[in-house]
């Protein structure tokens, strides 16, 4: 059965750790829809009331998976990294069934080739990402990552480098001397999106800026004022 256009995206959670129960409990918060599925019983019934469908299962039974309708799900993510062989199984049969993105936690690092190699969307690492974070935070408090839309491209938000105040952007020519877009200008209360050429930068100004890991990482030798960041970014 086709999904209007206004429709709810559907999920798909594999697996009751602290990951997939923070996970299915946000993903329910934002107004989603969730099916969970896990073969404990007892995490099953604790977890009902923070999602849409949560069902007592054997995810690696590929019959059970399409009773249920797995297959009409938008996103599947397989939580259940402990166990390898069940996460490449249930990740595969995903996969198997069309289920337009997929989703994995992986172990450790072999863990998350396997599952790139069966062609797994995306695979995740949530200890060694949060630790990478950390590590980021303390060692570079004047840059604050908003969104990762790749591997080698995010977004990321600083404060004016001295060398670009009270300078214009056409000035600066930010794309062709930095190789980054500068896509918003938050000054106090005022947002200004996508700047002209004639925006002049000021001191204090928080900078969100677009491009690649190697390019953004450079400019945060040149930000040295500490952005504070959101807990939840």
């Amino acid at each position: 059965m086709k999904k209007s256009a206004l429709a709810k995206k559907q999920y798909v959670v594999f697996g009751l750790g602290r990951f997939g129960v923070t996970l299915t409990k946000s993903l329910y918060d934002y107004g989603a829809e969730v099916l969970v599925i896990d073969k404990n019983e007892e995490l099953i019934n604790d977890i009902s009331p923070y999602c849409t469908h949560a069902v007592c299962a054997d995810a690696t039974d590929e019959r059970s998976l399409e009773q249920l309708g797995v297959n009409n799900m938008d996103v599947a993510i397989v939580c259940i990294a402990s166990n390898i062989e069940a996460s490449i199984f249930i990740s595969l049969i995903c996969k198997q069934m069309g289920i337009p993105k997929v989703i994995a936690k992986a172990h450790d690092a072999r863990h998350k080739l396997v599952l790139e190699r069966i062609g797994v969307d995306m695979v995740l690492i949530p200890e060694e990402e949060m630790g990478e974070r950390i590590a980021a935070m303390l060692a570079k408090p004047n840059v604050v990552e908003i969104l990762t839309l790749a591997d080698s491209f995010r977004m990321i938000e600083i404060r004016t480098p001295k060398k670009w105040q009270d300078k214009t952007l056409a000035q600066l020519d930010l794309r062709n001397t930095e190789h980054i877009t500068l896509v918003v200008i938050k000054r106090g209360e005022e947002i200004i999106v996508s700047p002209g050429g004639d925006c002049i930068l000021l001191d204090g100004d928080l900078l969100v800026i677009a491009g690649t890991v190697s390019d953004t990482k450079r400019l945060s030798n040149k930000a040295t004022d500490t952005v504070s960041p959101e807990i939840d970014i």
